[in-house]
């Protein structure tokens, strides 16, 4: 039986001087379409699939290579006796090598296309048959990413062909492509309103990172192989600087998530994926003297995001301390000028604010998906609880405290005073404690407090009106509020409910 290989590829990047290698390997080769003619035209001998099948192309190339030939040629085991002779009374030969890479759905989902023009873009004939031969890959050998040809034929011609590992591999990757694949089809014709009854998500390796959390733990950094489902992170601008570490990205989600709450000039900062001091600022250098100053020790090493663009006075003094990463939507030529003096610092050009309507959370067994916490209630919707009603000053301040709260994790408390946070008590056991990490040697007379969750108890309103918090706004709900509004009323504290509660674990 001929040696043959089948080539049909989408992406024609290296096809003609892998085709060439693969003549000279003793293989003669099939093809279709685009791919047939780019052969042809480079003068590779070369055999229509038509041709070789007796079966034209129909349906305007819908139907091209699903036929017996083709698919007896993938799957037949060629160890297998009863396999052998079915596919020569039956004229099949053997095909052990496959080049297919697929239509780009994943690029044209993102383009804006109509439905009925995108689902011309859903690749059937080529799944099928990478599929086909991924599963017989004991016998045949299959492409589906270009960057496999280069160390293929090295392989090949230092061991004489390709090995047991190299062919799982490359098996591999084709199952991991096409769920990929069918994953980005599910969701452009679901779209993502409902957590669906089978949960597949399509991403891409976009970097394999130093590690993890901690050196010993392997870490890789993936974005959304669609464009159409691209959140915040999935395609910034790096300016200059290390390479993002897993840290910078989990610190980084939270400092994007933050800053995007607001429509004012803010500027956050965060250590260990948690908020350690956010302010407003009429300038980008106001926001982040007013940020530093609400925790200098923590912001140290940290990270600062903008939702303003960074002009050269913030970038002077953002250079005056160490950090890791400074995000933004943009800077100043002045200020990629200033940040050059800091090599290892990483600038990034974020270019669009957190949208992102679901996220997964992995546990041991499985994964918990949830909507996006996106919910603010409107300011004059709260209910005021107490004899007290907060005063307007007060209000825009337990406004801002209040979106803050949505990104600390809980137990969350957070004072602030005059759009800009004294203290963050962030992920304790306790509320009582976190209020008490949150007002620890700062000075709180006339700041307002925001709580992410009910105060269970009234040790919490007693110890923020001990250290001179004014206001404090909190969802409600528990069995005792009446116990938190007396120990305000008692206090001439004011206290408002939302109605909402913002845990985040």
């Amino acid at each position: 039986m001929a040696k043959r290989a089948l080539l049909s590829v989408y992406d024609k990047t290296g096809i003609v001087e892998f085709a060439r290698f693969l003549i000279n390997q003793g293989y003669s080769l099939l093809s279709t379409g685009g791919t047939f003619r780019e052969l042809t035209s480079a003068g590779v001998e070369v055999e229509d699939v038509a041709s070789y099948t007796g079966s034209d192309e129909i349906l305007d190339g819908r139907v091209k290579t699903l036929h017996p030939k083709v698919h007896g040629g993938l799957l037949g085991r060629r160890d297998d006796p009863s396999h052998c002779a079915q596919m020569k009374e039956r004229g099949m030969d053997p095909i052990d090598v496959v080049v297919v890479n697929l239509y780009p759905f994943f690029e044209k989902s993102g383009e804006g296309l109509a439905f009925e023009e995108l689902v011309e873009f859903i690749d059937i004939g080529g799944p099928t048959m990478i599929r086909s031969a991924a599963k017989n890959h004991a016998h045949v050998a299959v492409f589906s990413d270009p960057a496999d040809y280069a160390p293929a034929m090295e392989e090949w011609q230092t061991a004489g062909g390709l090995g047991e590992a190299t062919r799982r591999r490359l098996a591999g990757k084709v199952f991991a492509l096409t769920g990929a694949y069918d994953s980005a089809v599910a969701a452009a014709m679901l779209g993502n309103t409902e957590a669906p009854q089978w949960l597949s998500s399509s991403y891409a390796k976009a970097a394999d990172l130093r590690y993890g959390e901690n050196p010993h733990q392997k870490a890789a950094w993936y974005v959304p192989s669609s464009s159409a489902a691209f959140g915040a992170l999935s395609d910034f601008h790096q300016h200059q600087g290390k390479e993002l570490s897993f840290n910078n990205l989990r610190d980084l989600d939270g400092a994007w998530r933050c800053v995007s709450e607001f429509s004012q000039g803010a500027c956050v900062g965060v250590k260990h994926a948690a908020p350690c001091g956010v302010a407003l600022g009429d300038t980008p250098l106001a926001a982040w003297e007013a940020a530093r100053d609400g925790d200098p020790v923590s912001i140290f090493g940290g990270i600062a995001a903008f939702n303003r663009e960074v002009d050269a006075s913030a970038a002077e003094s953002l250079c005056e301390l160490f950090l890791e990463v400074i995000a933004a939507p943009g800077y100043t030529e002045e200020a990629l000028k200033i940040f050059e003096k800091k090599k290892n610092l990483r600038v990034l050009t974020i270019h669009r604010f957190s949208s992102d309507q679901w996220e997964a959370l992995p546990v041991d067994g499985g994964i918990c998906l949830q909507e996006t916490d996106h919910e603010f209630t409107n300011p004059q919707e709260w209910t005021v609880a107490t004899t007290m009603a907060p005063t307007p000053e007060q209000m825009v301040d337990l406004e801002f405290a209040w979106k803050v709260a949505k990104h600390v994790k809980s137990n969350g408390i957070v004072v602030a005073k005059n759009g800009r946070t004294l203290g963050i008590g962030s992920g304790q056991p306790n509320r009582v404690g976190a209020v008490r990490l949150a007002l620890d040697g700062k000075d709180a007379q006339g700041a307002v407090m925001a709580s992410d969750a009910f105060f269970p108890f009234d040790d919490g309103v007693k110890t923020a009106s001990a250290a001179g918090v004014s206001a404090i706004v909190q969802p409600g709900g528990s069995v005792r509020d009446g116990d938190s509004i007396a120990a305000c009323d008692a206090s001439g504290m004011a206290m408002v409910f939302t109605g909402k509660r913002h845990f985040r674990h």
